[in-house]
């Protein structure tokens, strides 16, 4: 049943563009799909008033392939049994790549890119970590042709260190981004940036009636051109974000990318309906003093209603760690009807021992990083990346190993690293309904443990 402030922007029927703002827990996702229900019937009933022979086409966009996967499943079960429509659910690179021709050999992903980098930011005195997602932040932001733009415009949501001035901002164009943009000419290769922008120079591609897009703060503003060219003014283009929870270093204003008003609609979720109070008070001073814009939302922690257990912080070794939890699982969670995500600030490797555990006690999982589907198997244990897990939700969340090794950042107050870790962790934690366990090692523990506050969860020593 839709809720109140569900209802007031399901109501909401102009076409352009249109915003909905939500902190986490507030249904942002569920109401974009309701409203994509409401659109697409609009839709489809003036195509059938004016015996239209073109399909209505849909376009529904997520940053990662886990959230296309899970919303994939609730999109087309929003829209069922409509023969004149035609509806993506993809995220934003898979999309991007079906309309531009190359080969997949000649794509530079964010591994090769920063391999290919590392050599050109040697020489600049700032962490290699800040500098490639720096290169990342302005060829993201700043159309082709127009980098220079980068030195003078306002460095904004990129934290307040380290300082980055005009002479250092010289030197990372000149040094870094020149010779890396020359070699790809030479050796005809493409960066996700290059084909963002290649697919919004396709003049062949449909404009799409109706598009959604999720988690948009994690959009970059050529991405987000893109879009806009495969639409127009009479499309309706909903942007479904929270500013709080940007986990990656992409900025831009709307007018930037030619958005001067939200005809369809700036609408805001205020109301968290996921999270009890205790998990609600255990995730606050994670997000408290952060830097917000004005599509910011921090979490009204006030409007929780539910009541659950203490979050538990399980210090010991990582094996200690994950028997406790899994013990307290085992007593604790009908496997049959309830959700346990394990998230992990990093994937690969880090997954081998909590795999080799889960197979040890006979708990059957699924790995929901980078899938492109959503698993439909019985399994009630998913293995996630911090990153993969936005935009789903778990009745039990698990963090284990939370060090310092694998949550690094710089030292300096209002690091941007660091900054960008509260956000992940907060939206990990962020993601459960029930519970939260999270585990440390005692010798190396993440700084944002100390964010924490003792009276919000229950210490666990192994």
């Amino acid at each position: 049943m839709p809720t109140a402030e569900q209802l007031t922007i399901m109501g909401a029927s102009k076409p352009g563009p249109s915003l909905i703002k939500g902190a986490a827990g507030s249904g942002k996702t569920t109401t974009a799909l309701l409203r994509l229900k409401q659109l697409c019937g609009q839709r489809l009933a003036r195509r059938n008033r004016l015996e239209l022979d073109d399909p209505v086409r849909v376009l529904v966009l997520t940053y990662n392939r886990t959230l296309a996967g899970y919303v994939r499943q609730l999109a087309a079960h929003q829209v069922a049994g409509n023969d004149g429509l035609e509806l993506q659910v993809q995220t934003f690179g898979k999309w991007a790549r079906s309309l531009v021709e190359i080969d997949p050999d000649d794509v530079v992903d964010r591994d090769r890119m920063e391999t290919m980098l590392k050599p050109l930011i040697r020489a600049l005195p700032a962490d290699n970590g800040f500098l490639v997602d720096e290169v990342e932040y302005l060829l993201g932001r700043f159309p082709s042709g127009h980098l220079d733009t980068y030195l003078a415009k306002k460095r904004e949501g990129r934290g307040l260190s380290p300082r980055f001035e005009r002479p250092m901002k010289e030197r990372l164009l000149a040094e870094v981004v020149a010779p890396y943009e020359a070699y790809k000419a030479k050796w005809g290769l493409m960066d996700w940036n290059d084909i963002a922008l290649a697919a919004g120079n396709r003049a062949d591609v449909v404009p799409f009636d109706v598009v959604i897009i999720d988690e948009s703060q994690d959009f970059a503003a050529n991405q987000v051109r893109t879009i806009l060219q495969h639409t127009t003014e009479l499309s309706s283009v909903t942007f479904v974000m929270d500013a709080a929870q940007r986990i990656y270093p992409r900025f831009f204003t709307w007018r930037e990318v030619g958005i001067t008003n939200f005809t369809g609609g700036n609408h805001t979720l205020k109301q968290n309906y996921r999270n009890t109070r205790e998990i609600a008070a255990f995730a606050r001073p994670l997000v408290e003093g952060l830097q917000l814009d004005g599509d910011g939302q921090i979490p009204d922690f006030n409007s929780c209603t539910r009541r659950g257990p203490l979050p538990e912080v399980v210090a010991g070794k990582y094996s200690s760690q994950v028997e406790y939890i899994l013990q307290r699982l085992i007593q604790t969670v009908d496997f049959e009807r309830e959700s346990v995500g394990f998230l992990q600030p990093k994937g690969g490797g880090w997954f081998k021992e909590l795999r080799w555990r889960l197979q040890g006690a006979g708990l059957p999982f699924v790995e929901l990083t980078r899938a492109s589907t959503w698993p439909q198997g019985p399994e009630a244990i998913a293995l996630c990346t911090l990153h993969s897990a936005k935009g789903l939700e778990f009745d039990h969340v698990v963090l284990p190993g939370l060090n310092q090794q694998v949550t690094p950042h710089g030292a300096e107050e209002g690091d941007v690293q660091l900054d960008a870790l509260r956000r992940l962790i907060a939206m990990g934690v962020g993601r459960a309904r029930t519970s939260v366990y999270v585990g440390f090692k005692p010798d190396d523990p993440s700084t944002v443990l100390s964010l924490f506050k003792p009276d919000t969860y229950k210490l666990v020593t192994r």
